[in-house]
Order: structure tokens, then sequence, then C-alpha cells
């Protein structure tokens, strides 16, 4: 009597054990099947800001206002003037704090995310002043679209941007 029921008992925790297995592949294959967000459903904006010795550090929060979607890499990045966009080159790490290798970012509805990006004011070989930008456009990486950040800028070397991947949560500059 007792065999029968100890093989019940083992094929009915090998049965929950397969059933645990498949679950969690299965949410793991979600994880990774969400769709890259797109521009439309991500809005940004400026969290904070600091300054040290000629270079600016601040970090902008991007928050998702559709489904669930991913986001991996570095953004594309633009300085924008009063009346156009400005010279832009995006350097990808360059500070100890953006050093950081890329990592899938799940985003779920109202989910934040950060990139920190900073910048030098201090003008650079011919430069006598630096171009004052109004805000950023921001492509998402593996996105087409742009968003907005109003964010005030002064990045001297023709709008040299040094910036970390798009990191999981809300980071400050710091």
């Amino acid at each position: 009597m007792r065999s029968p029921t100890l093989l019940s008992l083992l094929g009915a925790g090998l049965v929950a054990i397969v059933i645990a297995v498949l679950v969690a592949q299965t949410a793991t294959s979600s994880r990774a099947a969400a769709p890259t967000c797109t521009a439309s459903q991500l809005k940004g904006k400026l969290l904070d800001s600091q300054g040290a010795a000629g270079t600016i550090l601040f970090s902008v929060t991007l928050e998702n206002s559709g489904d669930a979607c991913s986001l991996k890499g570095y953004p594309g990045l633009r300085i924008m003037g009063a009346h156009r966009l400005l010279p832009t080159r995006a350097v990808h790490g360059g500070l100890a704090v953006l050093n950081s290798t890329p990592k899938r970012v799940l985003l779920k509805h109202l989910g934040r995310a950060s990139v920190l990006i900073s910048y030098s004011d201090v003008p650079v070989g011919s430069e006598s002043s630096c171009p004052v930008g109004k805000a950023l456009r921001l492509r998402p990486p593996g996105a087409s679209g742009r968003l907005t950040v109003r964010v005030s800028t002064n990045a001297c070397g023709r709008g040299t941007l040094h910036e970390s991947p798009v990191l999981a949560g809300i980071r400050h500059a710091a």
C-alpha cells in the first residue's frame, strides 16, 4: 500500500516541478518578447542636475505611458536651440557614472527608466563660447521617433554630450 502512495506523491511532485519550469520559461519569454518602446509612448523629463569643475551631469527620466515595452542601449541625442537643432556629438560613457554595459530594461505601464548625461561647459580650442540649448531631442534605442525633453545646456566641444545607456528605475545625477 505504501508503494503506490509513495509513487503517487513522487509523480505529483514531478508534475508540479514540470509545471513550475514551464511557467518560469513562459514568464521569461514574455519579458523578452516585450516590444521596443516607441517615442510616442514615452514621456521624458529632467529629474535633476549637478555641476563641478566645468562638468555638468543631469538625469533624464523616461516614463512609459503605454503597454509594457523594453529598451536596451543608448538613446540618440540632439541639442535643440531656440529655433533649430544645434551641432551635437553623443559619446557613450566617459565618466565613471556613465560607464555601464547596456542591459534590457522592461518598462511596465507607468514604469520608469533613466539616462544620465554630462557635458563640459568650458570652451575648447577656438570656441569662445558654447551654444545654448533649450531642450534635447531623444530617440529611444531601436525606435525611429523622437521625444523632446526640456533641459538647458551649454555643451562645449561642438555640442559633445556623454551618455549612459538606458538604466532601470530612477537614477539621480550624483
